[in-house]
């Protein structure tokens, strides 16, 4: 998926650009967060206030959502289980459950950090739109 936006702010080699929500999302609400406006950082060579192209693997996105999603859900489910095999009390097995599905967020995280290190799950910057190229319409800078 390639996405245009702005570059924010500059930290070494580390490009903060801030992305405007797709027009297609704009009536889907699905992701909860109510911004127009999202942040990435991402390494590259560009000036402050230069319009770029991300490429976002498309694959990765997909994955990274399932596995969001998936795991705490799975641990969710697979602690009541483990509760209701263990304990006979209501309240024993929904505590199970909570229990495993906070390992499954301490695993959620311990794959993120993996995966933050692994370039195949990074947004690359494609190129800089010139000034005399076609205009894309331009996020309003917000800090996250």
């Amino acid at each position: 998926m390639i996405r245009v936006g702005r570059v924010i702010e500059k930290q070494g080699e580390n490009l903060s650009v801030c992305f405007s929500r797709p027009e297609a999302c704009g009536s889907c609400s699905m992701c909860g967060s109510g911004r127009d406006n999202t942040t990435v950082t991402i390494k590259g060579e560009a000036r402050v206030g230069d319009q770029v192209e991300v490429d976002m693997p498309d694959a990765q996105v997909l994955k990274v959502s399932f596995i969001s999603y998936f795991l705490p859900l799975a641990g969710l489910l697979l602690g009541l289980r483990i509760g209701t095999l263990l304990f006979q009390r209501e309240f024993f097995v929904m505590l199970s459950g909570f229990v495993v599905m906070g390992i499954a967020f301490v695993v959620l995280k311990a794959i993120d950090k993996k995966a933050a290190k692994s370039p195949q799950w990074q947004p690359k910057l494609i190129r800089i739109i010139n000034e005399n190229e076609e205009p894309v319409e331009e996020p309003e800078p917000t800090k996250v």
